[in-house]
């Protein structure tokens, strides 16, 4: 993932993140400004992004990808896909009714292909392509949604904990920065645990949301 810019807005009652709003904070500042407080959120939204690679609403995406000469297109994108809604070839639009999606991939779905004998992909299978999505350099255009339909509480609570946090450092736990430090002659180590957004009540929320899914070639 390479934007993790998030929206939002300051109008209205409440600024408002993508996961929470103003209204979600309790302890703003009397003087603090709904530009000020959708700052705040932002940063700690974008932290969570960061951090788990990953994004808790639907987010729009328009990608170009290499074609292989295959009918599996990997998007090779982190957060999951929800909605695929145009594929481009050269910048010819694929008939839908050719192609389906998982939260990986855009592939060829020969089951729901409906066109007769002169329809241009199936003229082009037949001229020797291997694939539906032939070889070429940035000749595939995918737009769509991905992320989350629907954000988890978690990353909600972890959202407010964060944007709490900066308005007052004495409210949760924070990590120290140093691995290891010397009391008199005794040595405290906090180990090699690590941590994430630096609170460690924020932290245990996100730890399992962190993306790990593999990035395939091809």
């Amino acid at each position: 993932m390479s934007d993790w810019t998030t929206t939002g807005t300051a109008s209205g009652p409440a600024a408002e993140g993508n996961y929470i709003d103003a209204d979600d904070v309790d302890n703003w500042a009397d003087d603090t400004t709904p530009a000020e407080k959708l700052a705040v959120i932002q940063r700690a939204e974008q932290l969570i992004e960061k951090i788990t690679h990953d994004y808790f609403y639907a987010k729009a995406f328009v990608i170009y990808r290499d074609g292989q000469g295959t009918d599996y297109l990997n998007l090779k994108l982190y957060p999951d896909v929800i909605t695929v809604t145009e594929v481009l070839l050269h910048g010819i639009e694929l008939n839908s009714s050719w192609w389906t999606y998982d939260v990986w991939s855009v592939y060829l779905d020969p089951e729901s292909a409906t066109g007769g004998i002169d329809d241009p992909e199936l003229l082009l299978r037949l001229k020797g392509a291997k694939g539906i999505f032939s070889k070429g350099t940035n000749n595939i255009k995918i737009t769509g949604t991905y992320g989350w339909t629907t954000t988890p509480p978690a990353i909600i609570q972890a959202a407010v904990i964060l944007c709490r946090y900066e308005n007052d450092g004495t409210l949760y736990t924070a990590y120290d920065d140093v691995v290891s430090d010397k009391l008199d002659d005794a040595t405290i180590n906090r180990g090699t645990k690590k941590f994430l957004t630096g609170v460690q009540e924020a932290d245990r929320l996100i730890r399992n949301y962190i993306r790990k899914k593999p990035i395939f070639g091809g």
